[in-house]
């Protein structure tokens, strides 16, 4: 499993107004989370693409 997707969903778990422990939550919980957080690391990889196609030269 990856961690980076493990610590995104745990974060966008934990960010929940009724987030109990994680470790506690069902597996189908769990994977749900970790869809999120792996819809999320796309989209920022994207907008990173998107700026260094516009911007080639900013640092």
């Amino acid at each position: 499993m990856d961690l980076e997707v493990e610590y995104v969903a745990r974060a966008l778990y934990e960010a929940e107004d009724n987030a109990l422990l994680w470790e506690a939550e069902p597996e189908i919980v769990k994977e749900e989370f970790r869809d999120y957080a792996r819809t999320a690391i796309a989209m920022l990889q994207r907008q990173d693409s998107q700026a260094r196609d516009q911007f080639p030269y900013a640092a």
